[in-house]
């Protein structure tokens, strides 16, 4: 049986990603694994370059970055304090799009497994794997658990 030493939990504030991270704590517990949570905001910088709204795009260009990842920090602490002190838990916060930056993740930190749901807070909720968990699980370079 494979022992799981850093689970790597993308976080979106969904049901499936609360189940997820339930699912990695009881993992966590029993391999005595510790935790990092993703949260990855998308990039909205092809938005800043819209040339007819200049004003709004050079405060967009010089705030919003900063804002997104204070709120990001905020929303990912919140999660970490669900977690058992007993299960060391850390967090990262990433801009763009989320499946290549959740596998970028994976691969930087050097995960035994990514714990994600199913689907995610996207459109088409309905669809039996996420557009998200479906790279994820056909790029990552380790082990991944989809929780629905």
């Amino acid at each position: 049986m494979t022992k799981y030493n850093s689970i790597l939990v993308p976080i979106d504030g969904s049901d499936n990603a609360k189940r997820a991270l339930e699912q990695a704590v009881d993992l966590a517990t029993t391999y005595g694994a510790s935790i990092t949570l993703a949260y990855v905001a998308h990039d909205i910088a092809p938005l800043a370059n819209f040339d007819q709204i200049s004003t709004a795009t050079e405060y967009v260009k010089e705030h919003l970055p900063q804002d997104m990842e204070k709120e990001g920090q905020v929303f990912l602490d919140g999660i970490a304090k669900t977690v058992p002190e007993s299960v060391p838990v850390k967090s990262i916060f990433a801009v763009g799009s989320p499946g290549p930056a959740i596998v970028k993740a994976a691969k930087d930190g050097d995960f035994d497994l990514i714990v994600m749901g199913s689907r995610g807070l996207g459109p088409l909720k309905g669809l039996f794997l996420g557009s998200v968990s479906s790279y994820v699980v056909t790029r990552a370079g380790c082990s991944v658990l989809i929780v629905k």
